[in-house]
């Protein structure tokens, strides 16, 4: 066969050339069996850019929506046709721009804290032609994915008012990678009980039985207890409902739970967890969409996607 055909089939353009089937699959089966695999360098030259697309995570811990946001980002970005790499955020401001410097990324996904205007012109520099930021407001420089952190306290908080509940206890977590997120959500918690004239009371704990079970015994033992708990994720309403429930706490008749995050551990517990969930599903995959179009300069992506929190309702409330 020509150099040319095998050009083409190699680089998905056998349909344009109109290259048999036979041929196509007859010369991907020889570079498979003699172990080709195409020089990512020379690919970079040839194209003027690279398929490398970074995706900076913040250091917190490893949860379920986390977890899900890595893969489903991943998985979209890699049937696209591009090669993602997470890196996580450390104390050094500058990590990413070092990491994008040694990678020369088409594409980055990171935190806003990370995408200030001048950190863009800077990624811009080095090849990246599509930027997405995640943030809690908009901003004008890039595109952003606004993810409003209060907006989820304040809907758990509202919801427990509609189910009739007036004095609340917020579980917030004390990991300091943590701090930030759960400090908006409690603001939006407070804002709700204003608004609906409840009491509100925070703790904050570490996501371990013993200390959770000392916070419930604390807030129980009170004249005025609680008869609703708001957590700041479902990992720390699991362990305050089995607690609850060794009790003898009946829920949701004595005590009602509201979660965070929409985690599959939430939907399989029973009594079902009712939770929070930060945004539609399939989000994630939207946005690498929205990447992709940046990149290629075919359409024309959002300036901005606005998250859509909502309660999902179970047996907790």
């Amino acid at each position: 066969m020509s150099r040319a055909t095998v050009s083409y089939v190699l680089n998905g353009a056998d349909q344009k050339h109109r290259i048999s089937p036979a041929t196509r699959d007859h010369v991907l089966e020889v570079a498979q069996r003699l172990g080709y695999e195409p020089n990512a360098v020379a690919l970079a030259l040839r194209a003027g850019r690279t398929e490398i697309v970074l995706v900076e995570m913040p250091n917190w811990p490893l949860g379920p929506p986390v977890a899900e946001a890595i893969d489903t980002m991943v998985e979209s970005l890699e049937q696209l046709g591009y090669t993602p790499l997470v890196h996580f955020q450390r104390a050094d401001p500058r990590s990413l721009t070092r990491a994008s410097q040694r990678v020369h990324p088409v594409g980055v996904i990171a935190p806003g804290s990370q995408l200030s205007a001048e950190a863009t012109e800077r990624l811009r520099a080095f090849g990246a032609r599509g930027l997405v930021a995640f943030a809690g407001r908009p901003l004008p420089h890039v595109y952003t994915y606004v993810i409003d952190q209060t907006r989820i306290g304040h809907l758990a908080v509202e919801h427990l008012a509609g189910r009739g509940h007036g004095r609340v206890l917020a579980l917030m977590p004390e990991e300091p990678t943590l701090r930030a997120v759960a400090q908006e959500r409690l603001s939006g918690a407070r804002a709700a009980a204003g608004e609906h004239d409840m009491a509100l009371r925070s703790v904050e704990v570490s996501v371990r039985r013993d200390a959770v079970g000392r916070a419930l015994a604390d807030v129980l033992a009170r004249s005025n207890p609680p008869t609703a708990i708001f957590a700041f994720n479902d990992e720390l309403a699991l362990v305050t409902l089995e607690l609850l429930r060794e009790r003898g706490v009946s829920l949701p008749e004595q005590m009602a739970i509201i979660g965070c995050d929409d985690s599959a551990a939430a939907e399989r517990i029973r009594p079902r967890l009712t939770t929070v969930r930060f945004d539609k599903h399939g989000r994630w995959r939207e946005i690498a969409g929205h990447l992709d179009t940046m990149i290629s300069g075919e359409g024309r992506a959002p300036e901005v996607t606005v998250s859509e929190p909502a309660v999902v309702l179970g047996d907790t409330t």
